[in-house]
């Protein structure tokens, strides 16, 4: 009998192959890495899975191996995405003794610097993924939704006991100021990609952080 899933046990059994972990965890993660820069720079449905394959080094057909269709591969990029970007959020406005504000124009203008760095034509994955896929697929609507949700909480926690004033939004609660900066950037790195120049970022950070340094 070819011994085609394994090597032979004693007795003349099959024993199924053991999968490298590091290695399968590796190109995994090279798949989600080269996903999200491909899917930013054009876009979900101009992406095939050749092209991730191809640009990975990893050879067509394995793609299977990693994850069941390209609708969960998608997932699980926008999930890697938004892992990082929570991560940094958090690094960069909790927990420091500066103004709320300080740290919030630093959030915002560390984005900024990414986006030159990578000239101004790649832009948000959890935007960009809303305006192509959130009316098509709810149950990535849903995902997008709880992504956003999360991220504006960081803002929030930053924001909280902090005189909204300076920043002209001491009508909104906490939380809807969080959520019109979060909106308001949004919108700014959307259109960003039409001008691939940071003009509208600048509005930006132009308009809510008035008079500052």
């Amino acid at each position: 009998m070819p011994h085609v899933c394994g090597v032979p046990e004693k007795g003349g059994g099959i024993m199924a192959r053991t999968r490298n972990e590091t290695q399968f965890n590796e190109a995994r993660q090279r798949l989600l890495t080269l996903g999200e820069d491909l899917i930013r720079s054009r876009s979900y449905a101009d992406v095939g899975i050749n092209d991730v394959l191809n640009t990975a080094g990893i050879p067509k057909g394995s793609f299977y191996h990693y994850f069941d269709s390209k609708q969960e591969f998608v997932v699980a990029v926008a999930q890697h995405y938004h892992a990082k970007q929570l991560a940094a959020a958090k690094a960069l406005l909790c927990g420091a003794r500066e103004p709320a504000a300080t740290r919030l124009k630093r959030f915002f203008q560390t984005s900024l610097n990414d986006y030159r760095k990578r000239g101004f034509i790649q832009g948000c994955l959890m935007c960009n993924l809303t305006t192509e896929l959130a009316d098509e697929a709810p149950t990535f609507n849903q995902l997008l939704q709880t992504q956003f949700a999360e991220l504006s909480a960081v803002i929030a926690a930053c924001l909280h006991d902090t005189d909204l004033s300076p920043l002209g939004l001491a009508h909104l609660t906490i939380e809807e100021a969080a959520d019109w900066l979060l909106n308001g950037w949004s919108g700014a790195l959307t259109r960003m990609k039409a001008t691939q120049d940071s003009t509208p970022l600048d509005l930006f950070m132009k308009s809510v952080f008035k008079g500052e340094a």
